[in-house]
């Protein structure tokens, strides 16, 4: 059975696309697919989590039968974690307590236990995470050396039953395990530091790689990523590797501005600002720019007072949060149940709390996928599709991603090679693939499905291991996977297996001001042509039987680019043509151009010239403006302002700036304003903490192999920009800026800023500390008793450190603040000491 067409598709509750899988690679069908919106899917790996004791041993565990102890219920010991299935969710949260164990090894029955109850996860076809802790409160302190081997003891289990967990929190240390309230939990301490280091190394050496690691300060994963803090006698030698899996168990989420501490507290790395701890997880992923696992849950406060749930949206956006507690604390969960949200883009009506359990994590909904329709047993079968990822997380944990043939009897799985879920992160995503048809298959009608199940091979037979899409009747809940086509015909090709010829001759015959005429030379087939498509642009315009085609509703005065290929009856496309280029010509409807901008004088650098006009007037509306350097476009911008880089030192520049209306009506050109750029500044002299030239990038590292970033910027993601060798902060009564310092300055005298401000004047407008020392940049004291006062055009501050209070011995890092009013844009070419 041949599909005949090309065919595209829209799916709903009944998938009818034929595919016909035979000798020729050329057919293809293309699938739409009906969105579900609304539905909360119980996928695997994310999602709210129910709390219970999963060891229910009473010898080995005391709180099996504490009923005085906050949070505690039967249920808790409930192996079924009926509560959990019945909220429809596929994560369970269970402590390890070792409180009867601080001074000795684990015995061999809790570990039982422990195995016994990650089997029970297992059968209800759920997973967990993990948290050991010495305390369910208080202050508690055991030897580094008993907690390491209690880590390899448990972990040995764990990494037996791996399949199962989905990750550890980092636990141990503290009270309830959270690394606060006892021993080695002093941030300030850099004598504990080395041990808290090895005790992540421990935990990341027993467990297999699959298993991500969660900690809750911000502060200790720095301390233990970043290699500019290793204070370890032995080094720091933990591999990229298992960095990569370090994520961010946020304990209190939203309990106040800080979170209840997760965010403010101090270190012995130095001074950070709690927005700059806050970007740190914003930006948290792995080195191949994936999602890191993020989750917790609220605390029994509610300082943000959230109740129409805005920011927890915000920060769980932010954050790429996958998973958080349903059970703690009711103060915020139930302000989430009774917050009832509007609809908004693809979010349906509902409660935060349903909007919550719809967006944790991933959530992959297919738009559309087109996939041959005539690949021989043996032959390739490809696919491409486009996703979105309406989720607040890509996946955490790997996947391979398979098409299936399936017929009831026969099912082939067929790995797509090259293709990591991962990647699909919250936006859209175009997935690319192509699999190799077993040459036995055997020939009859197939289900054509996308699969991806779990990773291990023991849970691949079980649906609620798999993901399933955010679609209307695509899940096949007994199969575990989502059908792109329901009739799929496997077998050899018989018929007509030929493409036709390449039309020749492609050629414009004639253009209006609104379209584009076409012709072409007949190609030829084996039984006969039957029609062509027409594609401008790369997109499909039509699909006519003869040799010509006028393409209408093109715009006035617009150049098109244009090809055309064969079909025939079997479905069977030649290769494209070769291009046509046609112009349409004069004007109607709106035939008025606007009026002309006028061009202001700009602002400069070595490198950049930074331009801006008045708005341009139009009898329907002005919708963008091409700037000319000289007769050259550089620019075709949406507002009144461009900024042209790449330029020579010490150049003469002529411009001038046109606007442009939605029927490609043009202006005349603006004014001409000669620009000629700054000269090169010399280098920077001294120490140079950074000179923004690219080497290293910002935001990352600074020229001293240190941190160095900012955000609440107005450019940049929040950042700042880096053009032409400066960085510029363009604010609005918000923004921070840091750069770690962390070496002795004791030799060195001035700080020197080289700086300058869009308007002049800037200096009252934010703060800058360094070593202790915070002050108005105005307030500065400078040699001779004069203060900072920054201009239009560059200019070397030079801030005597000693005189201004700066501890030159530990100087931390140099961070900005600009929460003092106005608007406006710095731009700053470097930070040296000299």
């Amino acid at each position: 059975m041949f599909a005949r067409t090309l065919r595209v598709l829209t799916v709903g509750t009944v998938l009818t696309a034929t595919v016909a899988i035979g000798a020729a690679p050329a057919q293809a069908a293309t699938v739409t697919y009906q969105a579900d919106l609304a539905s909360a899917v119980a996928n695997p790996e994310r999602g709210y989590h129910n709390r219970y004791e999963i060891i229910n041993d009473p010898a080995v565990n005391d709180y099996v039968n504490a009923a005085t102890i906050p949070g505690f219920n039967p249920d808790l010991l409930d192996r079924t974690f009926t509560r959990a299935r019945n909220n429809g969710n596929t994560l369970i949260h269970s402590y390890v307590h070792l409180d009867k164990y601080r001074t000795q090894a684990l015995p061999q029955a809790l570990l039982d236990n422990l195995a016994s109850g990650l089997a029970a996860v297992r059968a209800a076809g759920m997973k967990a995470v993990l948290r050991p802790a010495y305390t369910w409160d208080g202050y508690v302190s055991v030897d580094e050396a008993q907690i390491l081997a209690h880590i390899s003891q448990l972990n040995a289990v764990i990494t037996a039953n791996a399949d199962v967990v989905l990750h550890l929190e980092t636990g141990y240390l503290g009270a309830w395990g959270e690394w606060h309230t006892g021993g080695l939990t002093n941030p300030s301490s850099v004598e504990e530091a080395p041990a808290r280091y090895r005790i992540m190394k421990r935990i990341a050496d027993t467990t297999p790689a699959t298993i991500p690691l969660a900690m809750r300060y911000p502060i200790y994963i720095k301390e233990v990523v970043d290699p500019t803090s290793c204070v370890v006698p032995g080094g720091c030698n933990l591999t990229q590797a298992q960095k990569d899996r370090i994520g961010f168990h946020n304990d209190c989420f939203l309990a106040d501005y800080n979170d209840m501490g997760t965010y403010d507290n101090p270190s012995w790395m130095g001074w950070y600002y709690i927005e700059q701890k806050k970007q740190w997880m914003y930006d948290l992923a792995t080195s191949a720019g994936h999602n890191k696992m993020v989750g917790g849950e609220t605390c029994g406060a509610d300082g943000y007072n959230d109740a129409a749930c805005v920011n927890a949206q915000s920060e769980m956006q932010k954050l790429n949060f996958t998973e958080i507690n349903e059970d703690y604390a009711a103060v915020n969960t139930d302000k989430w149940k009774a917050a009832n949200l509007a609809a908004s883009g693809n979010d349906p009506a509902e409660t935060c709390f349903v909007r919550i359990k719809r967006k944790l994590g991933y959530r992959l909904r297919l738009l559309d996928a087109t996939f041959p329709t005539t690949v021989a047993p043996g032959g390739g079968l490809s696919v491409t599709a486009h996703l979105s990822n309406d989720g607040w997380s890509g996946l955490v944990k790997t996947r391979q991603v398979y098409l299936v043939l399936d017929n009831g009897t026969q099912r082939y799985n067929l790995p797509l090679s090259g293709v990591d879920p991962r990647t699909w992160l919250a936006g859209a995503s175009t997935v690319t693939g192509g699999v190799t048809v077993p040459g036995g298959a055997v020939a009859g009608t197939y289900k054509l499905a996308l699969w991806l199940p779990d990773p291990v091979a023991a849970l691949q037979s079980r649906p609620a291991y798999s993901v399933r899409l955010a679609n209307t009747g695509t899940w096949d809940a007994t199969k575990g996977y989502n059908v792109l086509a329901n009739s799929v015909t496997v077998g050899s090709c018989t018929g007509d297996c030929t493409a036709p010829s390449v039309p020749s001759g492609l050629a414009v015959s004639g253009v209006t001001n609104t379209s584009v005429s076409l012709s072409w030379s007949a190609a030829t087939d084996n039984v006969g042509v039957t029609g062509y498509q027409v594609w401008r642009n790369g997109v499909l315009a039509g699909s006519p039987t003869g040799t010509s085609f006028t393409d209408t509703g093109r715009s006035p005065g617009q150049t098109y680019q244009y090809q055309v290929r064969a079909v025939d009856a079997a479905g069977n496309q030649s290769g494209l043509s070769a291009t046509a280029s046609g112009t349409t010509s004069g004007c109607s409807g709106d035939c008025t151009a606007p009026s002309a901008p006028t061009l202001s004088s700009p602002s400069k650098s070595d490198t950049t010239v930074s331009l801006s006009w008045t708005g341009s007037t139009d009898t329907v509306g002005v919708t963008g403006y091409e700037v000319f350097r000289g007769v050259t476009l550089v620019g075709s911008p949406a507002g009144t302002s461009f900024t042209d880089t790449g330029l020579t030192a010490s150049t003469a520049y002529s411009y001038t700036v046109k606007a442009r209306d939605a029927a490609g009506n043009r202006s005349v050109a603006s004014n001409a304003v000669a620009v000629t750029t700054d000269a090169t500044p010399p280098p920077p002299t001294g120490l140079v903490l950074d000179n923004f030239d690219g080497t290293p990038a910002y935001p990352s590292t600074n020229d001293l192999g240190k941190w160095t970033g900012g955000n609440c910027f107005l450019d940049g993601g929040g950042a700042g920009v880096v053009t032409g060798g400066a960085l510029s902060l363009r604010y609005n009564n918000c923004g921070w800026f840091g750069s770690d310092v962390g070496v002795d300055l004791s030799s060195r005298t001035y700080l020197v800023v080289r700086i300058k401000g869009a308007a002049g004047g800037e200096q009252n407008r934010f703060n800058l500390g360094l070593g202790g020392s915070t002050k108005l940049f105005a307030d500065f004291t400078l040699d001779g008793g004069a203060h900072p006062v920054i201009t239009t055009s560059y200019q070397d501050i030079r801030i005597p450190m000693a005189a201004n209070g700066i501890n030159r011995n530990s100087p931390s890092q140099l961070a900005m603040g600009f929460w003092y009013g106005g608007t406006s844009t710095i731009t700053i070419d470097h930070f040296s000491f000299q």
